[in-house]
């Protein structure tokens, strides 16, 4: 049987943004050298995703759909993100790590693809990630932290960046850019706001931020929701605008049913003065078109790049008080400085950006040359 196919693993069809922005610049990596239509992506909507990318794509929940894919691959890409971690569970350890066994068993060479490892709270999904690890023939990691972990267990890998850092913007759909045209006419600064359950940041955080964001930004200014996925991200984004508008503050919702790929969504936020997010590509999207943020750093991935391209953070408390609830306004003078502080030298965050996008992006320039090496 010939080998011919490249069958791309990650988590694909569940509609997160910075996820899909991920395969999007992976299958144009792949697509620089090997036809599309050997191309083959796991998807938990293989539909929407053959849709979307113009690939042929399988479930990723059937084995019966995937052995035979697996047969015909000459390579398997465990590809981007954060897939090695128990956040929740050991769920995701064991379905990445069983696939990537699956393929070295039936003669495919393995590729785990510039990934985030951690956290790996459980020694069950330490001891599981090194063991499938040290079967795989190359392993690329996005941060040093990984890395560090990676050597700890006497493991090589390649240190590179995040595939999005290398995503270029699309073309903005029309319906799109004649709103951005009127809102640019109605408002003097656009503010794009990233949100997302979980994180420990509360109802209450998102209270604080609404009335932060009141105070430090100048009156002519209007938030504009980033729904990067939206059945994560809408309440948060809801229960901001509940508060922002009640202050008399604008606040945008744009049609983004219209944006399809994660580099439209790209071009969408290159055009924001500013963006204020939760969400890790967020924040990479804006960096890596120039435009400066401020963070609110749920996870470490999200701190490492916020400190790397030095850039403000609204730290918060993790976790509740022990009546369930925070001190009302506890965070609003903080952050309401930090915003402050953020739009008064958006010129200078924004200078920033740019040098620390132009770093990351020679370093994710490995990704491609890897993938090619493995293929030659």
């Amino acid at each position: 049987m010939t080998r011919n196919l490249i069958v791309v693993s990650g988590y694909y069809g569940f509609d997160n943004l910075g996820d899909e922005a991920i395969l999007e610049e992976l299958l144009n990596e792949l697509s620089e050298i090997v036809p599309r239509s050997q191309i083959v992506v796991l998807s938990n909507a293989p539909e929407s995703t053959t849709q979307k990318f113009g690939v042929a794509s399988a479930n990723r929940w059937q084995l019966s759909e995937i052995v035979p894919l697996m047969k015909q691959a000459r390579l398997f890409i465990s590809g981007g993100g954060g897939l090695f971690q128990d956040t929740g569970s050991a769920g995701s350890v064991m379905y990445y790590g069983g696939l990537l066994c699956l393929a070295k068993t039936l003669g495919c060479k393995t590729l785990v693809y510039a990934q985030g490892l951690g956290p790996l709270r459980r020694s069950f999904s330490a001891f599981c990630t090194r063991a499938v690890f040290n079967l795989v023939d190359k392993i690329s990691l996005r941060d040093d932290k990984s890395m560090a972990m990676l050597t700890s267990w006497g493991l090589r890998g390649d240190l590179t960046e995040d595939p999005v850092w290398m995503l270029k913007a699309g073309q903005l759909p029309q319906s799109i850019d004649k709103q951005l045209t009127e809102l640019k006419k109605e408002h003097n600064k656009l503010v794009g706001l990233s949100l997302r359950e979980g994180g420990g940041f509360t109802a209450d955080n998102v209270r604080d931020l609404a009335y932060s964001l009141d105070k430090a930004l100048p009156q002519g200014a209007a938030v504009v929701a980033l729904p990067l996925q939206k059945d994560l991200d809408q309440a948060p984004l809801d229960n901001f605008a509940q508060h922002f508008i009640e202050l008399g503050r604008s606040f945008h919702r744009l049609t983004v049913e219209d944006l399809v790929l994660p580099s439209q969504w790209m071009a969408l936020i290159a055009t924001l003065d500013l963006v204020v997010g939760m969400r890790l590509h967020s924040l990479i999207m804006a960096l890596s078109s120039g435009v400066p943020v401020v963070g609110i750093a749920y996870d470490p991935k999200v701190t490492r790049v916020l400190n790397q391209f030095e850039q403000p953070n609204l730290n918060y408390k993790e976790a509740p008080q022990a009546n369930g609830s925070e001190a009302v306004g506890e965070h609003q003078k903080d952050w309401a400085d930090i915003l402050n502080e953020a739009v008064k030298q958006t010129a200078a965050y924004k200078t920033k950006a740019r040098q620390g996008a132009a770093s990351c992006k020679e370093m994710a320039c490995q990704n491609p040359a890897i993938i090619a090496k493995m293929l030659a």
